[in-house]
């Protein structure tokens, strides 16, 4: 099974104050070391009170079929959550099972706050269903710490009614990025005759993700083992380089009119065929838009190239505390709720796409969720690669992209600034 090793992140935003809860203080013995799956553990995710009710239904499910393990529950709001398990990180007395995201996995793992869960593959934890790729979002230096409960792709979604209306033909997953600036501009043509006019797209240099996937054609790392950008300032002015030609002649959806969109955007507010994003926020497209009528293919291909490198993302991680008392009980939760069907079905997709094939057809599909099934079974052969392990200080990075990338697209800086005002920012976030 392909492990990826990359995982020495710096740990930063774990000092806090120890809190008495959950999870033990004492070592935890490995697979049939005597403690048996039984006994009482703790477990926590983020969530509103639907998903608290679903993890409800999910966590009665699991004790019909385990009596002898007693699942102590919580959950907090995403920014609660976050405080919460730092503070407890800090103290090293994490919950039993804990759900993470991979954001956070290299800050955590760092610390060896999590139990190598490969210990337990083929006895207590099934992940025969799983691909190795996705796996690998789990993994950090060769030890599975995080079994995915859902996964995305990077993706191209693009509006079938707003085309249709237009009388343009949909993208496909065979055009580069030149063939795509020449159809965002056949769209700009005949979109100029409705009001307000309709484009063909945003500018897609506009996130993180987006300039990841980029790095990732060529076979390009994103981040060094040691957390630091992989990538260089000539390679961020590269790619924003890409779309100087369109932002010029206003091939481009304006800045003005996505501002005044906020937060639906162009795409959400029907005025924009296509968007960049992971294939599992189409269910959000579909509510933004009122249409069910959208399609989804792969992002322009590279110039030159014939194929696409893609990743699967882990919407989510079911992680277990190297503290725990409980590691059977533990691990037997997380094989549950990711191998489970019937949890599947309590879900649907609300976690992202289901990780196995047998969760996936346990699923009552929407019409967003059978647009992105046919995307996943048309993309996996080119879904070879893990998603890179994310470093501390991901988020604030993340968040500076969007907001210099904004004063690009109104030309108040250049690509040149941007780079050197993002590196800036790195190094206060990654070394920080």
């Amino acid at each position: 099974m392909a492990r990826r090793t990359a995982a020495a992140v710096l740990a930063g935003g774990i000092a806090l104050a120890l809190a008495a809860c959950a999870g033990g203080s004492g070592g935890s013995g490995g697979p049939g070391s005597g403690d048996g799956a039984t006994g009482e553990i703790t477990f926590t995710w983020w969530g509103n009170e639907e998903r608290a009710a679903q993890f409800e239904q999910a966590l009665d499910l699991f004790t019909e079929e385990h009596p002898d393990i007693e699942v102590l529950r919580n959950f907090n709001s995403w920014a609660d959550y976050w405080t919460a398990r730092n503070t407890e990180a800090a103290g090293r007395s994490l919950p039993d099972v804990v759900m993470m995201d991979v954001g956070y996995l290299g800050q955590y793992a760092q610390k060896d706050l999590f139990l190598d869960l490969s210990e337990y593959e083929g006895d207590t934890l099934d992940t025969s269903g799983f691909s190795d790729t996705l796996l690998g979002s789990g993994t950090v230096d060769d030890r599975l710490l995080g079994v995915p409960l859902g996964s995305g792709v990077w993706s191209m979604m693009y509006n079938k009614d707003l085309l249709d209306g237009l009388g343009v033909e949909y993208p496909t997953d065979a055009m580069d990025w030149d063939d795509f600036a020449d159809w965002s501009r056949e769209v700009n043509e005949a979109g100029a005759a409705v009001s307000p006019t309709q484009y063909g797209a945003e500018d897609p240099t506009g996130s993180l993700p987006s300039f990841m996937y980029h790095l990732m054609q060529d076979g390009n790392e994103v981040f060094t083992e040691d957390g630091q950008a992989a990538f260089t300032e000539e390679d961020v002015v590269d790619f924003l380089e890409t779309g100087d030609e369109q932002r010029e002649d206003g091939t481009y959806f304006p800045a003005e009119r996505s501002a005044a969109l906020t937060p639906l955007g162009g795409f959400g507010a029907g005025q924009v065929a296509t968007w960049f994003n992971w294939s599992t926020v189409l269910t959000q497209g579909v509510a933004d838009t009122g249409t069910e009528n959208l399609g989804m293919v792969t992002p322009p291909l590279e110039p030159g190239a014939d194929s696409h490198v893609l990743s699967e993302k882990a919407s989510m991680l079911l992680t277990v505390a190297s503290t725990t008392e409980k590691p059977e009980a533990a691990v037997t939760l997380v094989d549950f709720l990711a191998n489970s069907p019937e949890v599947a079905a309590i879900f649907g997709t609300s976690l992202g796409t289901p990780a196995t094939q047998e969760r996936r057809d346990a699923v009552d599909k929407s019409a967003a969720d059978v647009v992105v099934d046919a995307y996943l079974a048309d993309v996996a052969d080119q879904v070879t690669v893990s998603y890179p392990l994310l470093p501390v200080g991901y988020g604030s990075i993340e968040a500076k992209w969007v907001e210099l990338h904004e004063q690009i697209r109104y030309g108040q800086i250049t690509s040149e600034e941007f780079a050197t005002e993002l590196f800036a920012e790195m190094s206060l976030a990654l070394n920080g």
